[in-house]
């Protein structure tokens, strides 16, 4: 029995390969949107643990805050389909687009959609009121955000329910947002996942016009620094905890 030669990946293979793919999302992006994820998550967890993990729940939040305000920021500087100017459509783009969604084959965006966009906006507006709330909550035994002692009572119980229904929100989003991932797989026949973790789409669905050149990394860190230093000063210039005197 002849066993048919292993094929050898020439250097003529090798771009004809990079040529069937085009970068769309950068790299910076899609760490960001998996990390937002990730902190959601955790998030959750830590708030159904128990008393042991609030600190863990702040540091989640406080996570999720720098990487809100990286992804604002990379909104305006990023590449090209990581810009708000890219796919913040108007009324009419949109409903063109939800008159797409019960056929298969129809444009794809090579970015996001003007739908997906608007959605995007939304996740990371209640994600901004979530953990910004957080900044205000207090369990009035051991642990109070940073921003506590600058509010009265009665305002941060009213932050607190607003922490509360704030999350059922997302809890809503996040499940919107994978059934719409499942339906642009199974019914219009468009994988949104591994775009986003490959970074790339397939030649034949975008346009060599619309590819980004690269991940703009030094810009990003450039950003991230920015982000992180934003939260540092944001928890440093917090007023003094207020100490209780029980003697």
């Amino acid at each position: 029995m002849t066993v048919p030669p292993t094929p050898v990946t020439t250097p003529v293979n090798k771009v004809a390969q990079d040529q069937a793919h085009r970068l769309i999302w950068d790299l910076p992006l899609r760490l960001v949107h998996w990390s937002i994820a990730l902190c959601f998550a955790g998030s959750w967890i830590t708030a159904e643990a128990g008393f042991d993990w609030t600190e863990t729940h702040f540091t989640f939040g406080y996570c999720t805050l720098g990487l809100i305000l990286f992804r604002l920021l990379w909104g305006l500087v990023g590449p090209t389909h990581a810009r708000f100017s890219s796919f913040l459509k108007g009324p009419r783009h949109v409903w063109r687009h939800v008159q797409h969604l019960r056929q298969a084959g129809g444009p794809e965006a090579p970015g996001h959609n003007a739908l997906g966009g608007w959605a995007a906006v939304i996740l990371l507006t209640a994600l901004t009121v979530q953990a910004g709330t957080g900044l205000f909550l207090t369990d009035d035994i051991f642990y109070a955000g940073p921003y506590n002692p600058m509010v009265s009572a009665d305002t941060a119980s009213w932050l607190a329910g607003v922490h509360h229904w704030s999350f059922r929100v997302l809890q809503g989003l996040v499940a919107t947002h994978l059934l719409a991932i499942a339906w642009y797989q199974f019914r219009l026949k468009q994988n949104l996942v591994v775009p986003m973790l490959s970074g790339k789409k397939s030649a034949a669905r975008v346009a060599a016009s619309d590819a980004i050149q690269s991940s703009a990394l030094w810009r990003a860190l450039i950003v991230a620094l920015v982000a992180g230093l934003s939260v540092w000063l944001l928890l440093y210039l917090a007023p003094e905890p207020i100490v209780a005197d029980y003697f």
